[in-house]
């Protein structure tokens, strides 16, 4: 299934980030979440509490198929390059939790400029990583602490109000 080619939530997201060059972000623009580097659990980080980036690949990809099987969102991703989409997405989770990746895509800001993306998007694509993480049995703080790092996204993602 092929879905929008142009950068939605990260997603991831997202959003979100399916753009293929390198960006720096632009003035104005918020930076990327964090790497979430503590925890209760020894100091390990988010990424090693997530179980590496095998773990990272597998939830993303149930990601990007639930999102691609969700009416409410799915349109958007009708001209999207899902193996790009599912890369992208997860060096972005893998560098946001303290991996050792790094994400290359534009910054969330300028990849979803004029996109026009709405609260009840990102809160589909939200729910739709949530069930992923449920799935593959990631542990609830673990699930909180990556929900509160693509939570932070939302501002340079959604135009128009909350």
């Amino acid at each position: 299934m092929q879905l929008d080619a142009r950068p939605t939530f990260l997603a991831l997201l997202l959003l979100a980030a399916c753009a293929t060059t390198p960006a720096t972000p632009a003035s104005g623009e918020s930076p990327e979440p964090k790497p979430v580097t503590s925890s209760a659990a020894g100091g390990a980080t988010l990424y090693q509490r997530l179980g590496g980036r095998d773990v990272i690949d597998a939830f993303v990809a149930t990601f990007v198929l639930n999102v691609g099987r969700d009416p409410r969102i799915q349109l958007r991703f009708l001209f999207t390059d899902l193996d790009s989409l599912r890369g992208h997405l997860s060096a972005q989770i893998c560098e946001a939790a303290g991996g050792p990746c790094k994400y290359s895509g534009k910054p969330m800001k300028s990849g979803h400029a004029g996109m026009h993306i709405r609260d009840p998007e990102f809160d589909a694509m939200a729910e739709d990583l949530a069930a992923a993480l449920k799935s593959h049995g990631i542990g609830p703080q673990e699930q909180k602490e990556l929900m509160a790092a693509i939570g932070s996204m939302r501002v340079d993602i959604v135009e128009g109000p909350p």
